[in-house]
């Protein structure tokens, strides 16, 4: 028996969302992707099918796409082709330079992140951070600053598992506010 006041939610986007800005319920989605052999295509093929014949716009064919994929079991949570990700966003109330400096300063890094070893493939002064972790991963860091707050987005590319994904946004989360602690203090 299905739970009264039961509410589907991919991705984050409750039933009455997708209805109202699709005219459908992610459920109905679904079983119209199953009658179009969905289960059968590769992510490209699924996602252009609902732009062609469904009439979907290309955000909205990407999330639906996505969202049938997670919920018929085809493509896991964080997974991005046949590779796992994750991203992070932090606020901090300090400059650009203070923020782009404890990435760089060994005694600040030790700080927030100690007990980790990366290294820094390539750079953009005050921009961006590639860093190549030892399981061959990857971090991309992207740096902003407006009105004295430097805003960072970390995307940790090229995971094996979403039980990798799991840890490594936990590790993220802690030294993100490990970092917000040392740059605004």
């Amino acid at each position: 028996m299905a739970k009264l006041f039961q509410i589907k939610r991919v991705n984050g986007i409750a039933d009455d969302t997708v209805k109202a800005k699709t005219g459908k319920k992610w459920e109905d989605w679904f079983k119209l992707l199953d009658r179009a052999g969905a289960r059968m295509m590769d992510h490209k093929e699924i996602s252009q099918y609902t732009r062609q014949h469904l009439g979907l716009t290309q955000w909205w064919g990407q999330l639906v796409t996505l969202g049938y994929e997670q919920d018929r079991g085809i493509r896991q949570k964080h997974q991005r082709g046949s590779q796992f990700e994750l991203d992070r966003r932090k606020t901090m109330v300090a400059p650009l330079e203070t923020v782009w400096a404890a990435w760089h300063d060994r005694q600040t890094l030790a700080r927030w992140m100690s007990g980790v070893n990366f290294e820094i493939a390539k750079e953009t002064p005050g921009k961006t951070l590639h860093l190549d972790w030892p399981d061959q991963s990857r971090a991309v860091v992207t740096f902003s600053e407006k009105d004295g707050k430097t805003k960072i987005a970390l995307s940790h590319e090229r995971l094996q598992s979403s039980e990798e994904v799991e840890r490594l946004q936990e590790f993220w989360s802690a030294a993100l506010d490990r970092l917000k602690v040392v740059v605004e203090g």
